[in-house]
């Protein structure tokens, strides 16, 4: 047969080869996860090749080794899509680790002109023993993850009784309004009432069950950032206006003034860093557009980077050099010393030279990053001061493991230790932080009462050695499983595609969770994590549940009256 009769339609005198059916090229799509990992190594890569020209020291060598490599375990675990939309809050604590304990410290350090292991005495014991924690935290959530697929009809039978009390009905902005406000007045109220600073305020029972009951209500006054970002708690997201930004100023203003008549630095700087990662944690999920590298947002990116790390990193100082003032003085007066003191700049130079220079003549040094608001958010000195305390010690201490495990049991209420026959002086076990026991004990004298920040790597050599760790894995696990409670997701089809939404209940407390166990009061010690799992979770939804409720009685009733 030839080819005239295969090909009749045409008049040829040779066979014509059907045309190749090309196939459509497969175009990847780019996601912020890709362009965020890209430019994450691009930043670490020339941060760490400038340490080593400046400080090319063995010690600083090692500790930028294990910064790339922690960050290599992040990438190759924990910045998968699957993961993060999955498992979005369980991810975002351990992605907080990576991100204060490993990148920020390389990234700064270099910027104010340190090397990454400005002011260790043990840096190469920081960073085993933080390589060590977080291969621990992703083993925990790769058994967690396992678990968790077995898990499905726990999860579902828990989350629809969240649904059912509206843990996922989002609420509306007046209710959001309701609870920032609700927030504010527990932290004034608090004040006024029992006083204290920041310190106390995390670690301290002072006040008893009433001041823990305020202060169950403060992290609810960051609530109407949220509202510019509804998209992460609700299906539609409607266009933000000039009205809810001008509302926003206002309010993130009296955020601010509340701060200072409280005198609690926190206040504050937990409102932008709760906007700053939810938004981030959005860009990672898909939630908002990917394409910010425009010139308008960089504009407004390095401006905001001005005012925290300029401005408010003054303010936060002028703050602190007045504490000494609020046991004596009205919150009206510490606002307006606050104020004078912020603009004296030169006090403000003079305290940080001399507290300086204090620092280092202190047997207790926590001094690592010059910017207050770095010092807050990512300061390995923390991990340093607990793991040479622990290290004066140099074994398994009897007493910091007993007083460990009674500020485990300290944390149910006093009726409850009756009745379990527990004998423990509440007040006394709380009266200090981990950090202040562990100097203590390694030799600090009466420290009792400092409130020095301690690390769980330090205080849990002390008081378990290396099973630490154990519990760390042990206990991580649990929390994870509740932390995902908040996020509901749903695959669309047979594309690798989410649809993620997270309760209102978990936005709130986001920092917290962000900063879990680099810079929280849960941070000083393993036994914290058993701490929160017996108290803090049901506390939280119990907590939510309630301001829901009056947010929505108190939004009926201005709504008849107005």
């Amino acid at each position: 047969m030839d080819s005239t009769t295969l090909y009749d339609a045409e008049i040829v005198e040779f066979p014509i080869k059907p045309k190749r059916i090309e196939r459509p090229r497969k175009i990847k799509s780019v996601t912020f996860l890709t362009l965020f990992k890209r430019w994450m190594w691009i930043i670490l890569l020339i941060s760490s090749v400038a340490q080593c020209i400046f400080f090319g020291t063995a010690d600083n060598i090692f500790a930028i080794v294990s910064v790339l490599l922690g960050w290599w375990l992040t990438e190759v675990y924990l910045l998968r899509t699957f993961i993060v939309h999955k498992y979005s809050l369980s991810a975002l604590l351990i992605f907080g680790y990576a991100f204060t304990q490993y990148c920020l410290p390389l990234i700064f350090t270099i910027t104010e002109g340190k090397p990454l292991v400005y002011n260790l005495k043990f840096p190469y014991q920081v960073f085993f023993h933080s390589i060590a924690a977080f291969l621990i935290l992703i083993a925990a959530h790769w058994v967690y993850a396992n678990w968790y697929t077995h898990a499905g009809g726990l999860r579902k039978q828990i989350q629809l009784v969240m649904i059912k009390y509206k843990f996922f009905t989002p609420p509306s902005d007046t209710q959001i309004w309701i609870m920032g406000f609700i927030g504010l007045i527990a932290i004034l109220a608090k004040h006024a009432a029992f006083g204290g600073g920041e310190a106390e305020g995390m670690n301290s029972e002072q006040g008893g069950a009433a001041s823990k009951f305020l202060e169950g209500f403060i992290p609810f006054m960051y609530a109407p950032f949220f509202i510019m970002m509804k998209s992460m708690y609700m299906k539609s997201s409607p266009r933000i206006s000039k009205t809810l930004m001008y509302k926003m100023a206002f309010f993130t203003i009296a955020l601010i003034a509340v701060g200072m008549l409280a005198n609690s630095r926190g206040t504050f700087m937990k409102g932008i860093t709760s906007l700053g990662i939810t938004y981030l944690l959005g860009l990672l999920l898909g939630k908002f557009s990917y394409k910010i590298f425009k010139v308008k947002y960089i504009i407004l990116g390095g401006a905001a980077m001005w005012i925290v790390t300029g401005p408010l990193a003054d303010l936060g100082t002028a703050m602190v050099v007045v504490r000494g003032l609020r046991s004596t003085v009205s919150g009206s007066e510490l606002f307006y010393q606050t104020l004078e003191t912020y603009n004296n700049k030169a006090a403000l130079e003079h305290y940080k030279k001399v507290t300086l220079e204090n620092e280092f003549s202190s047997d207790w040094n926590e001094h690592y990053f010059d910017n207050i608001f770095l010092a807050r958010f990512c300061n390995l000195k923390y991990n340093d001061a607990s793991l040479e305390q622990s290290n004066k010690i140099g074994r398994i201490d009897p007493m910091i493991q007993q007083n460990s495990i009674d500020r485990f049991w300290s944390i149910l209420p006093q009726p409850v230790l009756s009745a379990l026959q527990i004998n423990i002086d509440k007040k006394e076990v709380s009266a200090s932080s981990f950090g202040d026991y562990l100097f203590m004990r390694a030799g600090g004298g009466s420290a009792l009462g400092g409130f020095r920040t301690g690390h769980f790597a330090g205080t849990g050599m002390a008081a378990f050695g290396w099973w630490y760790l154990l519990l760390l894995g042990i206990g991580i696990i649990p929390l994870y499983f509740f932390l995902d409670l908040f996020v509901i997701w749903k695959k669309r089809g047979n594309l690798k595609k989410y649809r993620t939404y997270i309760s209102l209940a978990g936005l709130t407390p986001i920092t917290s969770y962000f900063m879990f166990l680099s810079l929280s009061s849960y941070s000083e010690s393993v036994i914290n994590i058993y701490t929160f799992l017996l108290r803090g979770c049901i506390q939280s939804l119990i907590l939510y549940w309630l301001i829901l409720y009056l947010s929505k009685k108190i939004s009926y009733v201005l709504k008849v009256i107005l």
